[in-house]
């Protein structure tokens, strides 16, 4: 450290090693993720081209829409409760078990019963495999939560290997796809299906293992995760439809080859999000487990850090697109390349954003990025009714980008005015031992202490 005036200045080399030591395990695993996302992505681009790839989205968006509307938030809970103590891990693991398995039944009759709705213009095939993926998705929603203990638990190794199980298993299926010149939409289909059981079974054995829970029912359980969860469900419902409302448009709308050269844009510009990802991840992780001032700068580190990496890998990426798509995902995918580029900037305010979602979580305001979000959909919601007739996917691109750069401003205001997040304490670095640069909110906070755990804001 380095001394200025009698106050200790941190050495840019000392914060990133601090920054590095708290973020690794996970910055490798979201990258592995993205990593896979990728990589599955390209596969399945090559081996079902345009078309068969706009199927292919349409069966699985909206089974997965259903199932995060049924998720209620309560992936974020479990993770929060483990790491406040506020049940012991035996407790939270009963009681997610069996909101989980009520939310498998609920999720299997939505889901049978909108995807004959979605897929109606569709072929018989392609409503057969959708009827399939509605199937699988308690297994999905189930295969979630055996990570999220671990999350809470501050074991983030076991946590990124149980989320890295799925995509890695949907790699190897779709590379013997292709390696055997076999693929087809129902193969590519269930090689995805095998990822989710892969996840299930991994999480469920490392968790006994590991974690030793028992079967101890605690009757406050279900609503301690129940009450967290659905502060956070607003606010996952909205990030999760801002994402994915453009996708859910156009594969009601247009040509299923429309709708897969705008998720080839989507898979491509959205991979510069592997570290602002990480980041949010460790920031809820680690900042759910500190003081409130403490996860202030928490959070302005990984705000910082993911800037940074935003604005090389999207510079790079915008240079790179036309080469990437014609020669890794295929030339039928040209018409990808203006849709990712003009989509790059709104994955700069994704990242960010999510660095800023999970840090409000962590300090115990949860809902609070729901209004950002909602004002975000609500111009997505507009923008695609406007423009996606007359401009197709392009158009879809043109009004993501606005909404997640809406989104982001309201959320940088919502941050200084509610949480005391200075956009000079999260733009600059803060002196060792100076006074702090975070604004105190405006609304006051009540301080709670739960059992075992240090206080956070609410």
């Amino acid at each position: 450290m380095a001394t200025s005036g009698g106050v200790q200045i941190q050495r840019p080399d000392s914060v990133i090693r601090r920054f590095l030591q708290h973020h690794g395990s996970t910055i490798v695993g979201q990258g592995l993720i993205l990593g896979l996302g990728t990589l599955t992505g390209i596969l399945s681009a090559r081996l079902l081209g345009p078309m068969g790839r706009g199927e292919y989205a349409a069966i699985t968006l909206w089974p997965l829409a259903i199932s995060s509307i049924i998720g209620l938030g309560i992936n974020q809970a479990v993770g929060f409760n483990v790491a406040r103590r506020n049940f012991t891990v035996s407790e939270v693991a009963t009681a997610a078990s069996a909101i989980g398995i009520v939310q498998g039944a609920a999720a299997l009759a939505i889901g049978l019963v909108v995807i004959h709705f979605v897929l109606g213009k569709y072929s018989h095939h392609v409503m057969h495999l959708g009827v399939v993926f509605v199937l699988f998705m308690p297994l999905y929603i189930l295969g979630g939560y055996p990570s999220n203990l671990f999350q809470g638990a501050q074991r983030l190794t076991e946590f990124n290997l149980i989320r890295v199980t799925g995509g890695l298993t949907f790699l190897i299926g779709l590379a013997a796809l292709f390696v055997s010149h076999r693929g087809s939409l129902g193969a590519v289909l269930y090689s995805q299906l095998a990822g989710y059981v892969a996840a299930l079974v991994l999480g469920v054995i490392l968790v006994w293992r590991i974690l030793k829970p028992g079967a101890h029912w605690n009757r406050q359980a279900v609503p301690s995760l129940v009450r967290f969860g659905y502060r956070t469900q607003v606010t996952s419902l909205t990030n999760y439809f801002n994402q994915r409302i453009d996708q859910l448009f156009l594969s009601l709308l247009v040509a299923p080859q429309e709708l897969g050269l705008y998720v080839v844009a989507v898979t491509l510009s959205t991979t510069v999000t592997v570290f602002p990802q990480a980041a949010g991840i460790v920031t809820f992780s680690r900042g759910s487990s500190q003081r409130s001032d403490d996860a202030r700068v928490t959070i302005g580190e990984s705000f910082r850090a993911s800037l940074l990496w935003l604005l090389v890998a999207c510079t790079a990426l915008y240079l790179l697109a036309p080469f990437l798509i014609r020669h890794v995902f295929g030339a039928a995918f040209e018409g990808s390349i203006l849709a990712c580029r003009i989509l790059l900037p709104g994955a700069l305010m994704i990242g960010l954003k999510q660095v800023l979602y999970n840090g409000s979580s962590a300090l115990g305001r949860p809902g609070l990025p729901s209004i950002a979000e909602g004002a975000s959909v609500a111009v997505t919601a507009v923008g695609l009714y406007l423009l996606v007739p007359r401009y197709g996917y392009i158009g879809a691109a043109i009004i993501s980008t606005v909404a997640y750069t809406i989104s982001l401003l309201v959320m940088l205001w919502l941050a200084r005015r509610l949480l005391g997040l200075s956009l000079r304490g999260l733009f600059m670095a803060r002196p060792a031992g100076a006074a702090a640069v975070f604004s105190p909110p405006s609304r006051k906070q009540t301080t709670i202490s739960p059992p075992d755990g240090p206080p956070f804001a609410t």
